[in-house]
């Protein structure tokens, strides 16, 4: 049984963690700091990621992993606020919850059912980032780099601040 199937069956406070965490995130930054904030984290863990994907993850020491599970864990946080932020703003949404976010954008035709599932494979990832630290596989966490499976987010992100400038929307304030 996959980690996020076990906390999925298992530990159903941690929806309700993740959903007061992304809440007061949201309400911690709302206005002017939180749109220059997000790109500018989002960027910074961006940069340090695809600076890792491009060594050889043989030479990456405990404290390279440390670093690169951090990166990937608020990477991956940011994409989830940016999503909930865009089914708000584009479909006048409250989602409250991470996968949420996801299943709806899916159900209105901006993401493809494969985009989908990656999606939910990562958010998953950062669920195990964030709460399995323990058991954390360093296998796949190089792999995760070095694959660039976080790339995904990228795209949708720079996708969804266009759509939002074309429905007039403030693209950089989430």
């Amino acid at each position: 049984m996959s980690a996020v199937k076990w906390f999925d069956r298992n530990v159903p406070h941690v929806r309700r963690v993740e959903q007061s965490i992304l809440s007061k995130w949201e309400k911690d930054y709302q206005g002017t700091n939180f749109g220059q904030a997000l790109p500018r984290h989002q960027h910074k863990m961006l940069r340090i990621l695809d600076e890792y994907s491009r060594e050889e993850g043989k030479s990456w020491t405990e404290r390279d992993f440390l670093a690169i599970q951090r990166a990937l864990q608020i990477y991956i946080e940011s994409f989830i606020g940016m999503a909930r932020y865009f089914a708000q703003q584009k479909y006048d949404l409250s989602v409250s919850q991470s996968r949420e976010a996801i299943d709806e954008l899916k159900s209105r035709g901006d993401l493809s059912p494969q985009q989908h599932e990656e999606l939910l494979k990562m958010i998953g990832f950062r669920n195990v980032l964030v709460h399995d630290y323990l058991e954390i596989n360093d296998n796949i966490v190089q792999a995760v780099v070095t694959k660039k499976d976080y790339a995904i987010m990228e795209r949708l992100i720079v996708q969804w601040q266009q759509a939002l400038s074309t429905l007039g929307k403030d693209a950089k304030q989430p």
